[in-house]
């Protein structure tokens, strides 16, 4: 009967110390995500309007304003656009 019990303790003991183990290992990856992941999550900025965007825009821009120069339009594509 001692056998029995003892093993019950023992296995009892096993059960608390694994749940023991899982409860501080949540609480470390909460203090992880809180500390380290999350302000890394938030420092991420979308990047401004890309020169695609602008590009169109000046290509529009030199077809009404100077519709017959090649001038007006290479100085989207070096300046604006970014292409050489």
């Amino acid at each position: 009967m001692a056998d029995t019990q003892s093993g019950k303790t023992s296995l009892a003991r096993l059960v608390l110390f694994i749940i023991c183990l899982a409860v501080a290992g949540s609480i470390l990856a909460g203090a992880h995500y809180y500390a380290i992941d999350l302000p890394q999550q938030n420092a991420v900025v979308a990047p401004a309007n890309s020169p695609s965007d602008n590009c169109q825009d000046c290509y529009d821009w030199c077809a009404r304003e100077h519709p017959n120069s090649i001038g007006c339009k290479y100085n989207c594509l070096i300046n604006v656009c970014g292409k050489q």
